[in-house]
């Protein structure tokens, strides 16, 4: 992190405690809070951590500055909290994928492909998570080990849905399911990038062939 990195960071760690404090007693919260925190996530995904300054931020979410003190601390708390916002509702997408009725292998095989989608979909703004840790895990130990610990979850999916297709049948018996696990989340983060940086999704699909192809 650069000195002017560093500077404002401090500057608005300490507008938050000044401010806090002369304020503790205001007007209560009147806006919904999670609806401004995903306008915030939102924000933080297109723009990136550094790029985005509160000012962005009140107008984004429609609130005013103290009014985001009181709900959510300073500028890293509020993306802290978009981002493990962010992980969860990916959790939650890829279980509901992997633990649908019917195949594991086709359920990881219809996971798989959607990334394609996702990856050029929009504003191509990447995978919030992945934007996170190229941007803010080398120096950042909390958001690192929030990003981690969403993989974590993310691992623990894929490879529930390999361990049910070893039970299966669909898969070998020998099957080390953790690393393949491994390939694939590395593989969907890889796709995301790609995406992001202007492959096309005939590319992303020779991806994802030779990907399903290993299963």
């Amino acid at each position: 992190m650069d000195y002017i990195t560093k500077s404002q960071a401090l500057v608005d760690r300490l507008v938050y405690m000044c401010d806090n404090t002369l304020m503790k007693t205001g007007r209560p919260t009147e806006f919904d809070r999670e609806e401004a925190l995903e306008k915030a996530m939102g924000l933080f995904w297109r723009k990136g951590y550094e790029a985005t300054g509160l000012a962005d931020l009140t107008k984004e979410m429609g609130i005013g500055r103290q009014s985001l003190y009181n709900a959510f601390g300073d500028k890293h708390s509020l993306f802290v909290a978009a981002v493990k916002n962010y992980g969860n509702w990916t959790v939650q997408q890829f279980t509901t994928t992997l633990q649908q009725p019917g195949s594991p292998i086709g359920n990881i095989q219809k996971l798989v492909q959607s990334i394609v989608s996702f990856a050029k979909s929009g504003d191509n703004c990447g995978c919030l998570l992945t934007n996170s840790m190229v941007e803010l895990s080398p120096h950042d130990e909390e958001v690192a080990e929030l990003v981690r610990s969403t993989n974590k979850r993310v691992l623990k999916a894929f490879q529930g849905a390999l361990d049910q297709a070893v039970e299966a049948g669909e898969i070998s018996g020998d099957t080390d399911t953790r690393a393949v696990a491994r390939f694939l989340n590395s593989t969907i983060h890889g796709m995301v990038v790609m995406g992001k940086n202007g492959s096309s999704k005939a590319a992303l699909n020779d991806i994802v062939k030779i990907a399903l192809s290993k299963l």
